[in-house]
């Protein structure tokens, strides 16, 4: 049973692919000790991957009155459908720790790169946060 855990730990499957469908494969049969051990191999070994579709690679703490992705982690891909979808908190604008770490990683693959999000959409989103953080 455990015989695969030890297997990815011990780095038998260490290309991008093998460990890709391995985690879909844990996420349709629910083994959480599977999913695990890859998603621990995933951050060490392709961490862009690893925060596109788990989450951020450091735990970042604000105080519990804030309502961003410090206290709320969410992979990009979440993230980019919050963009999207115009429902980006107030707090996460106003982090800077935030918008470093989650919202311009996820316009520099959501929108840049794959041109899924549109200039127009980060751009009304950048207005928002100069507005919300610098307004006086």
């Amino acid at each position: 049973m455990n015989n695969i855990v030890s297997k990815i730990h011990q780095g038998r499957y260490d290309t991008e692919k093998q460990l890709l469908t391995l985690r879909n494969n844990a996420l349709d049969r629910k083994r959480k000790d599977v999913l695990d051990a890859v998603n621990q191999r995933l951050k060490k070994c392709f961490p862009k991957t690893y925060q596109r579709l788990v989450g951020p690679l450091n735990a970042r703490i604000r105080d519990e009155k804030f309502k961003c992705y410090c206290n709320n982690p969410k992979n990009l891909h979440e993230i980019y459908k919050d963009i999207i979808n115009k429902n980006v908190h107030y707090h996460s604008l106003t982090c800077d720790a935030c918008w470093q770490e989650d919202l311009t990683k996820t316009w520099g693959y959501y929108g840049w790169a794959s041109k899924m999000i549109s200039v127009q959409t980060w751009q009304d989103l950048c207005d928002e946060r100069g507005n919300d953080k610098f307004a006086t």
